[in-house]
């Protein structure tokens, strides 16, 4: 365990809430050891230590991430996001397979949704050139990975691939994954902001759940 990463897990302990731990770990159907420390209290505790210990390039920023992204409690990986948040600058095409390795890790919406709209949107904003390999994406066995693929434009506003994020919603229309369904719900609705006509027409047009179509409609 990297020394950076000793600090941040020592920190986060010393702040051990039991009753929030258990709680937490319920809420997400226990799957994720918790230490009960709320996202204030954790930011509170972390961020000084991030201030001290900024990364010197995207291949230590990466391993510094990868290293707490190893430890069990929850709080570790959301903190992890936080430091790649504040770095994302420093990634390049290069770590592409790092990000969908995180997506794909101790994988759940909190940390997906955070990854895919903030990290993977803004290098293909700035990196146009990798929107084919992501394009790929959409057909990837995990879920996680799709959901990504329909996520990663959510802030891009008068930015979005229309006809990308059509053929995302399209290709995933039928699935009935949980997890799918709200991501072209949120996409869609997130995009309907900017173009509420289109949307409208893709909606009607597209073999959706009835149940996305309506949540879709019903914000137009």
């Amino acid at each position: 365990m990297l020394k950076f990463t000793q600090e941040i897990l020592h920190t986060l302990r010393s702040a051990y809430n039991e009753e929030e731990a258990h709680n937490m770990s319920k809420a997400f159907r226990e799957q994720f050891d918790f230490l009960g420390v709320k996202v204030i209290n954790r930011r509170e505790l972390t961020y000084p230590i991030f201030d001290r210990n900024p990364p010197k390039d995207g291949d230590e920023l990466t391993k510094r991430v990868e290293d707490m992204w190893g430890i069990p409690y929850r709080e570790m990986q959301l903190a992890a996001c936080d430091y790649l948040f504040r770095h994302k600058v420093m990634l390049g095409g290069q770590h592409l397979n790092f990000i969908r390795k995180l997506i794909k890790t101790r994988a759940w919406k909190d940390t997906v949704d955070i990854i895919a709209t903030c990290i993977l949107g803004d290098l293909v904003l700035r990196l146009p050139a990798i929107r084919p390999k992501i394009a790929v994406w959409i057909r990837d066995p995990n879920i996680w990975i799709r959901r990504s693929a329909i996520l990663f434009q959510l802030q891009y506003r008068d930015k979005t691939d229309w006809e990308m994020l059509k053929t995302f919603c399209s290709t995933c229309a039928k699935e009935e994954e949980y997890f799918i369904k709200t991501s072209i719900t949120k996409a869609l609705t997130e995009y309907a902001r900017v173009n509420p006509m289109e949307v409208r027409r893709f909606v009607l047009s597209t073999p959706f759940a009835s149940q996305t179509t309506q949540e879709i409609l019903k914000t137009l």
